[in-house]
């Protein structure tokens, strides 16, 4: 146990492990009416395998004197600054629980310059009416005498011993007295904050999650991440302390340093969608050696990593996925793309038998792929992929002359034949040969097939125009019924922007897969939607998400393949009309025209 003397108070704090070259120590910040020791004594040496630790009592509170200044959270973020500076380190990554997290706060924005990261757990940026309501009452010490002797007993025996037996009732006055009256940042004073920041609180938090104290924090901070574990409340880190180690060392990881997280503010901002683009880096630093590390899709993406890092003295260990991606084709009739290499995983999209893509990555018998078609990422089995070269793939789009019309063609071995199986609507094939009502179908593999003609549609060699979308909306009004599926672009079941996706590329004409996506590639539109557009909802009145779109049939009634209805529908923004929605005028967004 050390002390140095900050102000006119004796500050005394633990040490946990050794200093780290290149890595700052990290300062734990206890809750009220505690001492470092009780609320951080489990956690210090998991977090000293790989960091100096520091834990100190806060004035008043254990060893720490209280100087006969005053009793506040700015006093308390002083003396942290205080005592990182007179311990001679630059920086500290400032870790706080509960006023421990106010303390932490304050820091962040008031003492940034020794702040490396911060993390606050179950603090407040305001002083919200339930605490005004309810702290008074619970930090009374006749009450606390009367019904809790064991918080009484506990306050005893931390503070007693320095601080005299009474000593208790004044630490509960001092605390409540600024519970009620610190903090006061409003969300222009957070908007302030440069540096690192996790929040952290216990979804059942009965102090501060009722009011939401943790959301408002990192909806401000810019560049905040938030952690909001289910099933814990007030103390997370006791409660939860194997996962709260992994989260916040992880935090630490990804923006423990400038570069660092130079490096995760350009993941978030320029490479966050990872429907298009890979972006699965770090930095690993380690005694003064720095290293980036991982993979991008692209050289862009690695360029930018390499610039934001700051390039010169970091070793490069980055692969560029689409150096070395091989060409391929999907091969069964249909195959569903998983958000990870897992057949329990999130389907994302669909893939078409013959559709081209590029194969990046391989991971235990699966293939992550990038759709050619769409620029789509996602992951297959790796069985279902067959090898082309680079010219066979561009034949993909280059050959194809008809296009599956019917909800699926059935492939026969020849004209009348064996069944083998069906292709699915949209499938683009090549027309070889006829025979009588047959058409032989092939792909640029070489497999062949029989098909009734009636099946096959020429793929459109005009421009898109009122006749050819009237047309294509007679033909995709007959999915009314056709189920709904997560991810679906084909009649055995479609999500709302398979839908769509599948309308214009029936046109001759390629969108993007997801709703956000196709709305932010689409114009608006000036008056009423004309048939084709796209009408664009969000998740709910209050949300800002594009999460839902249908084909505009005309004026007011759409086309949309809805989880809620159960499959294709079509609805009217008339109220007058007896397929009117309530709910879905309340999502509606705007529509938007497909440039063709």
């Amino acid at each position: 146990m050390s002390e140095v003397t900050i102000g006119r108070a004796r500050i005394h704090y633990r040490t946990y492990g050794a200093p780290r070259r290149g890595e700052p120590p990290v300062v734990l910040i206890h809750g009220s009416t505690i001492d470092g020791q009780t609320d951080w004594g489990h956690l210090a040496p998991l977090l000293a395998r790989k960091r100096l630790v520091l834990v100190p009592d806060c004035r008043g509170h254990g060893r720490s004197t209280e100087g006969g200044e005053d009793y506040s959270f700015a006093r308390m973020a002083s003396d942290t600054a205080g005592l990182i500076d007179a311990l001679g380190y630059p920086q500290a990554h400032i870790v706080g629980h509960s006023n421990g997290g106010n303390v932490a706060l304050v820091m962040l924005l008031e003492h940034p310059d020794v702040v490396a990261t911060c993390v606050v757990q179950a603090g407040n940026a305001y002083v919200s009416s339930d605490l005004l309501e309810l702290e008074p009452a619970k930090f009374d010490p006749d009450r606390v005498e009367s019904e809790d002797p064991a918080w009484r007993d506990e306050m005893i025996g931390l503070h007693g011993r320095w601080h005299g037996p009474e000593h208790w009732r004044r630490l509960l006055r001092m605390t409540v007295a600024e519970i009620v009256s610190e903090p006061h940042y409003a969300p222009e004073d957070l908007a302030r904050a440069d540096r690192p920041l996790l929040v952290i609180e216990g979804a059942d938090d009965t102090v501060n999650a009722t009011a939401g104290h943790a959301a408002f924090i990192a909806a401000h901070v810019p560049a905040a991440e938030l952690w909001r574990p289910d099933g814990v409340g007030h103390n997370v880190h006791h409660d939860r302390p194997l996962e709260w180690v992994e989260q916040v060392g992880s935090f630490w990881e990804r923006r423990g340093s400038p570069a660092a997280d130079a490096l995760w503010r350009l993941g978030e901002d320029r490479f966050a969608d990872q429907r298009g683009t890979v972006f699965e880096l770090r930095l690993r630093e380690d005694a003064g050696v720095a290293a980036l590390e991982g993979t991008v899709l692209d050289h862009e993406g690695h360029r930018a990593a390499r610039a934001a890092v700051g390039g010169l003295g970091v070793e490069d260990r980055v692969t560029v996925l689409l150096d070395d991606a091989r060409w391929a084709i999907i091969t069964p009739w249909l195959s569903d793309v998983r958000a990870h290499p897992s057949s329990r995983a999130e389907r994302v999209t669909q893939a078409l038998v013959g559709e081209a893509v590029r194969a990046l990555d391989e991971r235990d018998g699966w293939t992550r792929l990038r759709l050619q078609r769409d620029g789509y990422l996602g992951w297959v089995p790796t069985d279902v992929l067959a090898p082309v070269s680079e010219v066979q793939a561009q034949e993909v789009d280059a050959t194809p002359t008809h296009r599956v019309t019917a909800d699926f063609g059935e492939a026969c071995r020849s004209p009348q034949g064996e069944l083998v199986g069906r292709l699915p609507f949209g499938a683009r094939l090549c027309v070889l040969e006829r025979q009588g009502g047959w058409s032989r179908v092939g792909l640029v593999d070489g497999r062949a097939w029989w098909v009734r003609g009636d099946a096959l549609s020429i793929l459109p060699a005009r421009a898109v125009d009122a006749g050819s979308i009237a047309g294509a909306l007679a033909r995709f009004t007959r999915f009314v019924g056709v189920p709904y599926l997560w991810g679906g672009r084909t009649p055995y079941g479609f999500d709302c922007s398979g839908l769509s996706q599948a309308f214009w590329e029936s046109l001759g004409v390629i969108i993007p897969r997801d709703a956000d996506q196709q709305r932010d590639a689409a114009e608006p539109v000036n008056g009423p939607a004309r048939a084709g557009d796209l009408h664009f909802f969000k998740a709910s009145r209050t949300g800002e998400a594009i999460t839902h779109v249908g084909i505009a049939l005309d004026a007011t009634h759409f086309l949309h393949a809805s989880g809620a209805a159960g499959g294709t529908t079509v609805n009217s923004l008339d109220p007058r009309d007896e397929r009117y929605s309530d709910a879905l005028l309340d999502r509606w967004v705007d529509a938007r025209r497909v440039g063709v």
